[in-house]
């Protein structure tokens, strides 16, 4: 979509990089042709935004319709959203990525080039490399995890962050819970045998 917005000369507007121009209090005649040009080009990327997108994704433009830098952040607020699980899903596709039999190697590289994006895309504002290594880190220990962590894995994966010393803490929970429950189910076994 992005890429459409450039060819058609109004990504600027879209992105923010390019604000209305301003008017002075007795305004000239070419300021509001300017004025009246750069509204045109808004107009025409809102329109293109609401065309563009699913039906069922134009609610996210309530009350914005006319605004496509207010609608491009509503649909990057969506469907880019920087968390860690978003992130740990898009490490694992670019982990999972394997040479096709009659793929190239071209081909290959252009898959993990647009893996590789996609993670870009999805990191926040100021992400360095030690927070990478420590989500990194956190990564690997959930991906070793059985099916039967299912649902500690999904609450994992709905942290805003994967602090590495968060999750290394949530799995001596885990670890803590489930010995109880172990020896809960033990003694509940226990009694019910010695009744019988």
């Amino acid at each position: 979509m992005s890429v459409w917005l450039k060819s058609a000369g109004v990504w600027r507007i879209v992105s923010g990089v390019s604000k209305a121009p301003k008017q002075s209090s007795s305004s000239k005649p070419e300021e509001e042709k300017s004025l009246e040009d750069w509204e045109i080009k808004s107009d025409k990327a809102a329109g293109w935004l609401y065309m563009m997108v699913e039906p069922d994704q134009r609610m996210h433009f309530n009350g914005i319709s006319d605004d496509p830098k207010a609608m491009w952040e509503a649909l990057t607020k969506v469907h880019l959203q920087k968390r860690p699980g978003n992130r740990f899903n898009a490490y694992d596709d670019l982990f999972f990525i394997r040479k096709e039999e009659e793929e190239s190697l071209q081909t290959l590289i252009n898959r993990v080039e647009t893996a590789m994006s996609k993670i870009r895309e999805l990191h926040p504002f100021g992400f360095i490399l030690k927070k990478l290594d420590e989500e990194l880190a956190s990564m690997a220990c959930i991906r070793a995890l059985s099916e039967d962590y299912g649902s500690f894995i999904s609450s994992l994966l709905l942290k805003d962050t994967l602090d590495k010393a968060a999750v290394h803490q949530a799995f001596v929970t885990e670890e803590i819970q489930c010995c109880c429950c172990a020896a809960d189910s033990a003694q509940m076994a226990m009694a019910v045998t010695t009744k019988v």
